[in-house]
Parts: C-alpha cells; sequence; structure tokens
C-alpha cells in the first residue's frame, strides 16, 4: 500500500498535459499547421499508443506475473497496437486513469560535420472524470559529435549549458486542464500557432521555446472568445549592477497577453478578429486580463510603453476538399499614409488554399496539397525595448522567416494507413535586409521625431536575397513502441546548402 501511493502521488505531481484538447475551431489549434518537423520531439504520439488500456483495477507494472513479463518483452518487438506501458493505474471507480512511460532518441544530424542528440525522458498521461486532465513530457539530452554543428540545430530553441564539452538541453511541456465541449481552461506550459499557416504563422508562430501560460476558450452558438497569458522569457539582462554575474542573471519579466473574437455564421464559415500585446519590466497587468475589452485603447491609456498588435482573419470550405484560410495583422498604420512607403506602415498579410486531393493510397486517408501566400512590410514585429520585443527567448513570435519579405510555399502530404507519412514542400522567399530582422530596434533608422514622422522603408530595400528551399521526409510509424524518421532539407541562395537528418524514439 505505501508504494502504491508514493506512485499515485507521483503520478499526479508530475502530471500535466502536452497535448490537451481544444473546442471546435479553437485559436489555438488551427486546422492547417506545419507539420513538415525535422524531429520526433515535434510529433505527438499517435492514436494506437493513446489508446493503450489498462488491465484493470490498482497498479499495473508489466513486470509480475511471469505471462505478463514474456508479453511486455514481445510487446517491445511488436508490430501495430501497443499493450503494454511501463507503469498504468486505474482507481476502483475508474474516475482517474493515468500512464506513465519512459522515451528515448537518437537523432544524428549531418550538415558540413556531424552531431547527434541523445536523449531521454518520462512522459506521464492521465485523466480524471470526463473533464479533468493532468500529463506532462519531459526530456533531457546531451549533442555528441561536432558542437558547432549541434549550436545550430533546431532543438537549440533556449536555454542550454555544456558539460564535459558537450552541449546539453532539456525541456518539459504539459498543463493541467478542464475540457467540456465548448469551454476549455488550462494552467500549463507549451506553445500554440494561432492562425492557419505552413510557413509560419504571421499572428503566433511555435518555433519557439516552450513558455508558461494561462488559457480559457468558450464557445457559445455563433460566438466563441479565445484567452492567453504568457510568461515569456526576455532575450537579453538589464545592467543595472555593478557586479557583472548579477546583472546575467537580471532578465526583465516579459509577456504576452491574447484575445480574440470569433464569429461562424454558417458551418463552414469562420470569422475572427484579435489583439495581443507584449509588455513587461513590471508585474502582470490586470488591464490585460479583460477579456472584451479593446485592449489598444487600455495601452494608449498606459503611456504607450507596450507593443500592441492586432489581426483579423477567416476561413471558408465551399465543399469538403477545398479549405480557404487568409489573416491579416497590423504592427502600426497610419490612414493618411495609405499606399505611401511611410514605414510605419508595418503589416502582414497571409492566404492560402489546402485541397485535399482524390488520390489516396489502400487503405490510407487522402493526400492533401496545402499552397500559401505570405507578405510582410519592412519593420513589421519590430520595437525598441528589450521587453517589447515580439520574441521569446532569441526567437521571434512573428513570422519565422523575418519581414520585409514575400514568400510562396507549398506542402504536399501523402499518408499511408496510420504506420507511414512522407511530407515534401517547396517555398520561394524574396526578402530585403532593411528593416527584415525582428530583433532590430527601429530607433536606430529613424532616430529623430522628424524620421520617425517622415522616414520611409519600401518593399525588399536594402540587400535582396532569393531563396530557395526544399524539404522532405517521411515518418514511419509502424512498431508499437519505436518510431523512424528520415529526411532532408535543401537551402540555396548564392549555392546549395544540404542537411540530412534521422531519428529513432523509443516510448515505452
Amino acid at each position: 500500500m505505501p508504494a502504491k501511493i508514493c506512485v499515485i502521488v507521483l503520478l499526479l505531481w508530475c502530471s500535466l498535459l502536452p497535448a490537451m484538447r481544444f473546442i471546435p475551431n479553437s485559436a489555438f489549434n488551427p486546422e492547417v499547421q506545419n507539420s513538415l518537423k525535422p524531429s520526433l520531439l515535434s510529433y505527438p504520439q499517435s492514436a494506437k499508443d493513446d489508446s493503450i488500456s489498462t488491465y484493470g483495477n490498482g497498479l499495473h507494472i508489466p513486470l509480475v506475473p511471469i505471462p505478463r513479463f514474456t508479453d511486455a518483452i514481445m510487446d517491445f518487438f511488436r508490430l501495430g497496437k501497443a499493450n503494454h506501458s511501463l507503469m498504468s493505474y486505474q482507481s476502483n471507480d475508474r474516475k482517474f486513469k493515468a500512464d506513465m512511460n519512459v522515451t528515448a532518441g537518437l537523432e544524428p544530424v549531418k550538415k558540413d560535420d556531424i552531431c547527434s542528440f541523445l536523449y531521454g525522458g518520462i512522459y506521464l498521461e492521465s485523466q480524471y472524470g470526463e473533464h479533468f486532465e493532468l500529463n506532462t513530457n519531459w526530456w533531457n539530452g546531451i549533442f555528441l559529435g561536432d558542437q558547432k554543428t549541434a549550436e545550430t540545430s533546431w532543438l537549440v530553441d533556449g536555454y542550454y549549458n555544456y558539460s564535459n564539452n558537450k552541449l546539453n538541453i532539456d525541456n518539459l511541456s504539459g498543463d493541467i486542464s478542464y475540457n467540456a465541449n465548448n469551454l476549455t481552461l488550462a494552467l500549463g506550459r507549451g506553445k500554440f500557432p494561432v492562425g492557419n499557416a505552413i510557413s509560419g504563422s504571421i499572428i503566433l508562430n511555435d518555433e519557439v521555446n516552450d513558455y508558461g501560460y494561462i488559457l480559457a476558450e468558450a464557445r457559445s452558438g455563433l460566438f466563441s472568445i479565445s484567452f492567453m497569458h504568457a510568461s515569456l522569457m526576455a532575450d537579453s539582462t538589464y545592467n543595472i549592477y555593478n557586479n557583472p554575474y548579477y546583472n546575467s542573471k537580471n532578465y526583465p519579466d516579459k509577456y504576452l497577453a491574447l484575445h480574440q473574437f470569433g464569429f461562424q455564421p454558417y458551418s463552414n464559415l469562420n470569422f475572427f478578429l484579435g489583439e495581443e500585446i507584449i509588455y513587461g519590466n513590471r508585474s502582470l497587468d490586470i488591464n490585460y486580463f479583460l477579456p472584451v475589452a479593446f485592449w489598444r485603447a487600455i495601452e494608449h491609456n498606459l503611456w504607450d510603453r507596450d507593443n500592441v498588435m492586432i489581426y483579423a482573419g477567416g476561413s471558408y470550405r465551399p465543399i469538403q476538399s477545398l479549405f480557404f484560410y487568409t489573416q491579416v495583422l497590423i504592427d502600426e498604420f497610419s490612414f493618411s499614409e495609405l499606399g505611401s512607403d511611410w514605414w510605419g506602415n508595418k503589416y502582414a498579410l497571409q492566404g492560402g488554399i489546402k485541397w485535399k486531393t482524390p488520390f489516396a493510397l489502400p487503405e490510407s486517408p487522402f493526400a492533401d496539397i496545402t499552397t500559401e501566400l505570405t507578405a510582410i512590410r519592412p519593420f513589421t514585429y519590430t520595437h525598441y525595448l528589450n521587453h517589447t520585443m515580439f520574441s521569446t527567448d532569441g526567437k521571434p513570435l512573428g513570422y519565422p522567416k523575418g519581414s520585409n519579405i514575400a514568400d510562396f510555399s507549398c506542402l504536399l502530404r501523402l499518408p499511408y494507413r496510420n504506420i507511414l507519412l512522407w511530407q515534401g514542400s517547396v517555398s520561394y522567399s524574396k526578402q530585403g535586409s532593411f528593416g527584415s530582422d525582428w530583433s532590430e530596434d527601429y530607433h536606430n533608422a529613424f532616430p529623430d521625431s522628424e524620421a520617425m514622422d517622415n522616414g520611409t522603408a519600401s518593399w525588399f530595400q536594402g540587400t535582396k536575397t532569393n531563396t530557395i528551399t526544399l524539404k522532405s521526409n517521411v515518418l514511419i510509424d509502424v512498431f508499437a513502441h519505436h518510431r523512424l524518421l528520415f529526411g532532408w532539407e535543401g537551402c540555396h541562395n548564392d549555392d546549395w546548402q544540404n542537411t540530412l537528418y534521422s531519428a529513432w524514439q523509443l516510448i515505452f
């Protein structure tokens, strides 16, 4: 009995959900997302793993009795559905259920040199009743091989350190959530895309390190409201102490507040309007917790010290196989300067079409093709203070390819049953260097009031670059507890730069 109590306490204490449920047409779970990821740590568990069942009431570990242990050994090499998790528990009234598994993986990457990421972790998922979920996903790993190549890895999106001259990173995502048909309440750590996109969202992208958040969404009839308040990580420190060590830890507080209103007059037509605020260097601002307030007006009355953006968009499905989407984000705008090259006209446009083709492999979902156009004015997403940059921990929260850009992207997905997924994408970007970097302080380009009022920034101003990017990978998910990924990326500016990668992952 003491051992069972300790295990239950461990499951409850560690349990935070890595992928919670969402209401229909959730702002934080758009239908179109960039699904071509170069790491298995970015792919959710497959449905067959989520269906792992317990053996009945009580605590179950596949070590005893002997027949169960033998079957667990066979399960390690089994194809198809998994029969065992490392540890499972079900209460006598069947209200509380929990599964715990360990994860391990190896992900080699070859650019100019070769490095490999070796990691292990713990994956827990639990549920109480029909509405409460508490789960977590934690991993920790070390890079082997060339450490300069390791520093450029897509996995290094936040904190890292060196141990024995080897780069180390870790992460934890999860949440505690209440989920009903038209209501979600959650406290957790994670990241969300807002707005349909395959090349990266212009509103809020998820190619960043996880952050802590509180989230609420509700739907009633034709209307919905979505709210999130997140604790971000500033990109650098403020030097206010005489001791350099103190300054190295002096990261200012930084927050993101977002709310969105949805309107769905028909089942195949959806509109949304939202605001997002980046603020910091002070405590939580209660003004930005008002769910139905116009935050732009509030920010004016707080003496214009925060970074405010307004966005809107919609989607339309004329037939089941076609899905149209579009969105616009406004950072700054002046109707009097409409049509001019005034630098303060900062906005982003994005739209695309997803087509579910009539072609499918035997016993498989249909293939789909998504094409997308994105155009972003110079200096969009830029600001002038560390704690108001539209970023977290050195990564942009806006369009990940930057500003002063026009981008065309296409993504093809071809699944085979639920065991294999091939994806391929191509993109072409034309970009100017002037005002393209989110981290730029626009006061450096426009240092006085006259320059701020009259300065200009034209499309593709500065050094022009034309970039072609090709990507392809295949996810193999035929085993009960193992997954494999093989992929290639090619990027062409002046010449081709190629990256080969592979990955193996165990969840048991």
